[in-house]
C-alpha cells in the first residue's frame, strides 16, 4: 500500500511541474507583428508627441496635461486601452516644447485612431475637427496642421468616413495651403472612398517636402485624392503653436483674433486615440504596422 500511496504523489507532483510548465508557456511575450512588439517601436526615435487618453488628457513624452477643456470631454474603451470621449467637446493645451518651433515639422505624419458618427441633417450637424496644431495668434479657423472629417456631407446612418488633411505652411513667399480627402477623384481616378465610419479606424497623414506630397491612409491603405501637390517645400509653422483636439481656433476657445465658434464647426462628437506626431514621413510599411498593431491592440 506504502508503495501504491507514493506512486500516486509522485505522479501528482509530476503532473503539477507539467501544469506549471505549461502556464510559464502562456506568460510568454506574444509574437510581434510586422517585427514590433508594440505602436510605441515604429520609428520611436521621430516620435515627438503622443496622447494615449489612458484615462489622462496628458501628453505622454512631455507629460504635458490639456489647459483647457470645453463640452463634454471624458473616456471610454479605446482601440488600444481608453480613448477619449468627445460629446460636443474639445480640448487646448499649452505650448508642447518637441512640437513648438517653425522647423519642427519640416516632413511629418500624424497618426491616430477615430471612431465617428456623421452627422448630415442632425442638430449638431457640422464639419469636425479631430486634431490641429494652431498658432496663437490664429486669425481665422485653419490650424497648420489640421486632421479633420467632413462629417456634414454624410447622413449618420452612412459608413462612409470623408477623412480631410490640410496643412498652412508659412514660407518667406506666403502662407501656402495644400489639402486631401479620402474620396474618388473623377478627374484624375485618383483615391478611392472609405468606409470607415462608427467605428474604430486608423487615419494617418503624412507631408514629405521633397516630393510635395500630401498623403492620407486609411486602415493602412492609401486613399487620398489630391496626394501629390504643386507646391509646399518643407512645412514651417507660425509658432507658438497649440495641440487641439475637438475644435478649429476660435475665440471661444481661446484663439481671441479668430472669431467666434462657426455654426458649421460645432465642437467634436467622437472618440479619438492613441494620437502620434513624428517629424518624419512613415513609410507604407510603417503604417501598415501601426494599423496591424492597433488593431491587435497594442
Amino acid at each position: 500500500m506504502k508503495t501504491k500511496l507514493n506512486y500516486w504523489l509522485m505522479a501528482g507532483v509530476v503532473a503539477m511541474a507539467t501544469i506549471t510548465s505549461c502556464g510559464s508557456d502562456d506568460d510568454d511575450s506574444l509574437p510581434p507583428i510586422d517585427g514590433y512588439n508594440n505602436s510605441n517601436e515604429v520609428s520611436s526615435g521621430n516620435l515627438l508627441a503622443h496622447w494615449s487618453f489612458d484615462d489622462t488628457n496628458s501628453e505622454r513624452i512631455s507629460n504635458t496635461a490639456a489647459s483647457n477643456t470645453y463640452g463634454s470631454v471624458t473616456y471610454t474603451t479605446g482601440q488600444i486601452g481608453n480613448a477619449l470621449k468627445l460629446d460636443q467637446g474639445a480640448l487646448v493645451y499649452p505650448t508642447i516644447n518637441a512640437i513648438n518651433t517653425a522647423n519642427a515639422l519640416n516632413n511629418y505624419t500624424v497618426s491616430l485612431w477615430v471612431n465617428i458618427t456623421n452627422n448630415k441633417r442632425s442638430a449638431n450637424s457640422g464639419f469636425t475637427s479631430l486634431f490641429s496644431l494652431i498658432p496663437t495668434n490664429a486669425t481665422d479657423v485653419w490650424g497648420d496642421v489640421n486632421a479633420c472629417v467632413e462629417t456634414s456631407r454624410h447622413l449618420p446612418s452612412s459608413d462612409t468616413l470623408e477623412l480631410k488633411n490640410l496643412q498652412r505652411s508659412h514660407t518667406e513667399g506666403g502662407v501656402i495651403t495644400n489639402d486631401n480627402l479620402a474620396m474618388f477623384n473623377d478627374d484624375t481616378d485618383k483615391g478611392k472612398w472609405f468606409m470607415g465610419a462608427k467605428k474604430w479606424a486608423h487615419y494617418v497623414m503624412t507631408w514629405n517636402a521633397t516630393t510635395n506630397e500630401y498623403k492620407l491612409y486609411a486602415n493602412g491603405s492609401s486613399h487620398g485624392a489630391y496626394d501629390a501637390r504643386n507646391e509646399g517645400g518643407i512645412m514651417i509653422m507660425d509658432v507658438p503653436v497649440k495641440a487641439v483636439f475637438g475644435s478649429l481656433a476660435s475665440s471661444d476657445i481661446g484663439f481671441a483674433e479668430a472669431g467666434e465658434q462657426r455654426d458649421w464647426n460645432p465642437w467634436a462628437t467622437a472618440m479619438i486615440d492613441d494620437v502620434r506626431v513624428y517629424n518624419t514621413v512613415l513609410s507604407q510599411v510603417e503604417i501598415t504596422a501601426l494599423y496591424n498593431l492597433g488593431v491587435a491592440g497594442r
